[in-house]
This record gives structure tokens, sequence and C-alpha cells, in this order.
């Protein structure tokens, strides 16, 4: 439980999470067994929910289970880690999906070293103006499980994942 509220709370401090899909996170948690009271509610919120409704019940999940954000560097990790979990389970139809994943973490002045590797090489995924590292896709998908079960990987990861090209996009140089 603890490990999926961090999760979740990562990726909602990322934007990645909105409000409208803890009910959904919430929901995964419940189906697996997890019976905390603040999930329960949660659990019955509608998808149209805001951070009014959610963040009082997120917040003391949380200071039940003593979660709190880590660093920047820590926090790209998990979601790497999520992501990597996702993508085992259901593989992506274009080339690098991790490394346009993480891409959206990165900038010139990020604190994470992987966040920015990835913002640096993902415009060049599908053109030949220059040389994608492509190992480094791998060492990403090889990041270690979260061990979160895959209902609450998927209610965590979808909208992330959502960003992803539904198929491999036409090969040739795009500008941002």
């Amino acid at each position: 439980m603890r490990t999926a509220l961090l999760v979740a709370k990562v990726a909602e401090s990322h934007g990645v999470l909105q409000p409208g899909d803890w009910p959904d996170v919430a929901v995964s948690l419940l189906l697996e067994g997890n019976e905390d009271p603040e999930i329960a509610e949660l659990a019955g919120l509608s998808r149209r929910v805001n951070g009014w409704d959610t963040e009082p019940l997120v917040a003391a999940a949380c200071e039940r289970y003593e979660v709190s954000l880590p660093s920047q560097e820590e926090s790209t990790d998990l979601v790497a880690r999520l992501m990597a979990d996702d993508l085992r389970a259901r593989p992506a139809v274009v080339t690098a999906p991790m490394i346009r994943l993480m891409a959206r973490f990165g900038s010139a002045d990020f604190a994470s070293d992987s966040a920015h590797r990835c913002f640096a090489a993902e415009e060049y995924l599908d053109c030949d103006c220059a040389e994608v590292d492509l190992e480094f896709e791998v060492e990403l998908q090889s990041m270690p499980t979260l061990g979160l079960p895959a209902p609450v990987v998927q209610a965590i990861a979808r909208s992330l994942r959502s960003t992803l090209p539904t198929a491999q996009p036409p090969h040739g140089h795009r500008d941002r």
C-alpha cells in the first residue's frame, strides 16, 4: 500500500495523475485487498472530482502510511520504474517508448540526469539526424520492478501511457 501511494503521489506531483484518476487507482487497490477507509471513499468518487475532493483523503492515507515526496531524481526514477513495469506487462508499438515517456520530465535545467538524457534524445527517435543510444532504452526498460500488482500499475500509468503514439511515427525529422 505504501509503495502504491508513494508512486501515485509522485505521478500526481509530475502532473501524470489527475484528481479524476484517483478513483480508478483506489478501486485497483481495493481489488487487491486493501481496506483503507480513505481508499474506499476515493473509490466511490466520480472521475469528475477535483483536488478539493481527493486531496484530504489522499493526504490522510499518505499520513497513515508515512508517505512523503522524495527528491526530484528519486521521483523521476519511481515514474520510470512504473512505466517500465507497465511496458513489461503491455509492450508499446513504437520504438524507444521509455525515452518518449521520460522525455516529458526532462529539460535543460531538470534535476534528473535520466530525464534530461531522454529529453535530449526524444527529438531524434524518428529521424536520421543523429544517433540515438537505444542501449539506454534497454537500460530504462530493465529497471527494477516496483512489485505492484498489474491493475494498480495500469491505473497509475494510464495518463502517461496515453501520451505514447498508437503507431510508429513516420520516419523523418519533426520540429518541436
